[in-house]
């Protein structure tokens, strides 16, 4: 009984929705504004230092973990990146542990320093020179890209995670991004 009181809605529905007119319908939308910034500046207040930094228009803050200073959606045209900075005091557990745990969550081996420091380019930013990073997974089509910022009696910690086809366009938008972090007057 029931059944046949939805089909007689949904049939009924659907011959109210029918138009047997020819009429050729038009819509206008509103346009929405973009501007030509490539970039803005956000700041992060971290007690008791706070961070700013310049992004690219296009990435979209996200709610991260509470270790997250702040969290970015990448969008490419592959898909969307996974964008987190965090801080650490020190050195954060040092290059090796930190590169190998990246590693290790895109199911790599880990690898000594020597070998890690191979693959490190070295950047200057804002904050002075840091460490630059690609690691890539092909067989899972996963990749981070990483950057380790050290700023006297702490690290920062950039790491992007997105598909190995997205490296290509989004590199020099997180190194640009990576490069500009510094710390408010």
């Amino acid at each position: 009984m029931i059944i046949n009181r939805i089909t007689i809605f949904f049939v009924t529905l659907m011959v109210l929705s029918c138009d047997s007119s020819d009429d050729i319908r038009t819509y206008r939308l509103p346009k929405i504004e973009t501007t030509n910034l490539t970039h803005t500046v956000m700041e992060s207040e971290i007690h008791p230092t706070k961070f700013i930094w310049e992004k690219p228009v296009s990435w979209i803050p996200t709610k991260g973990s509470s270790m997250r200073l702040a969290s970015f959606g990448i969008p490419y045209s592959g898909g969307s990146g996974d964008l987190s900075v965090i801080q650490l005091n020190g050195n954060g557990g040092g290059i090796e542990s930190n590169v190998n745990r990246w590693r290790r969550q895109l199911h790599l081996e880990s690898e000594s320093l020597i070998e890690i420091e191979k693959n490190i380019l070295i950047r200057k930013g804002m904050l002075g020179r840091y460490n630059y990073l690609k690691i890539i997974n092909q067989q899972l089509d996963s990749a981070f890209l990483c950057a380790i910022i050290p700023n006297e009696n702490q690290t920062i910690f950039v790491k992007l995670s997105l598909k190995p086809n997205g490296i290509i366009e989004i590199e020099d938008d997180f190194i640009t991004f990576c490069s500009s972090i510094n710390i408010s007057n």
